[in-house]
């Protein structure tokens, strides 16, 4: 429970901040999704690589 009220404080800290700055909070949460996901992709693209990596090995 813990780790889901730490994620509600702070999306509703960014949510203060966007309204100081005068930033559109969901454009903004759109963005970090977008980038959360390229990172998941590449962490995923490096694993994919090394798994290819060790069945080349193994067949030669």
């Amino acid at each position: 429970m813990k780790i889901k009220e730490t994620k509600i404080l702070q999306e509703k800290r960014l949510d203060d901040i966007c309204q100081l700055k005068g930033v559109n909070y969901d454009s903004l949460k759109t963005l970090l999704e977008s980038v959360k996901t390229k990172k998941l992709l590449k962490r995923n693209n490096y694993h994919q690589q090394k798994i290819n990596d060790i069945i080349e090995k193994a067949t030669k």
